[in-house]
């Protein structure tokens, strides 16, 4: 009988162990997991705030197969010119602000303060529909709408060296609209407008088409 229950016994202890190593590997696994995943957010925070050029995600814009007029694209709505000369370059850098935060992009630049014809009053409402207007009728969508902190604004001020130029835009206290027009040879185009009582101002920029 004492030779019985040692039989008995050593199975037991075994089972015991299995179970404890068993527990023991889970909990392992699942620290890990937590630490993958906790290493996983701060990457991915990291990465988004390292933004690189052309970097607005257009995957769920529609393509625009519309036909566009020569850069600028847009010339002002009837009733609203530019205040003074448009700036035009070649090729520069505008930041866009976006959800999560303010996006360089390059390529052809317009930019310019817009007011209303002498004898008509200015209407911010005006300013705002019209181009909303000229904009998704070929093939624009607005993909973001607010204002942008100080804070913000503060992080990207040693390259944002062009702040305060023609056309430029007040991100902390006026309301801007981006729009995007998606084009299937990669020449997209942004445009960022703001506007108050008084003017309004619009930037318009326009990346080259892709290499085949």
């Amino acid at each position: 009988m004492k030779m019985k229950s040692k039989r008995i016994l050593i199975p037991v202890i075994l089972i015991s162990s299995f179970f404890a190593c068993n527990k023991s590997g889970k909990a392992d696994t699942l620290k890990e997991k937590s630490e993958l995943v906790k290493d996983t957010v701060v990457t991915a925070d990291e990465t988004s705030r390292e933004i690189p050029a052309d970097s607005i995600d257009l995957s769920k814009v529609s393509f625009s197969e519309k036909e566009l007029d020569a850069f600028p694209v847009f010339n002002p709505p009837a009733d609203l010119v530019p205040l003074n000369k448009p700036l035009i370059r070649d090729f520069d850098r505008l930041f866009f602000p976006t959800q999560k935060g303010m996006v360089p992009i390059e390529g052809k630049v317009y930019k310019a303060f817009i007011t209303s014809i002498t004898g008509k009053e200015w209407s911010l409402p005006y300013f705002e529909k019209s181009y909303k207007d000229l904009i998704t009728a070929s093939g624009g969508v607005l993909i973001f709408q607010g204002k942008v902190s100080q804070k913000e604004l503060d992080r990207i001020k040693d390259e944002a060296t062009y702040f305060g130029e023609e056309g430029s835009i007040d991100y902390t206290n006026n309301v801007v609209k981006v729009y995007a027009i998606r084009r299937k040879e990669g020449d997209h185009v942004f445009i960022q407008l703001s506007g108050y009582s008084a003017g309004g101002s619009i930037q318009i920029l326009q990346l080259p088409k892709a290499a085949k």
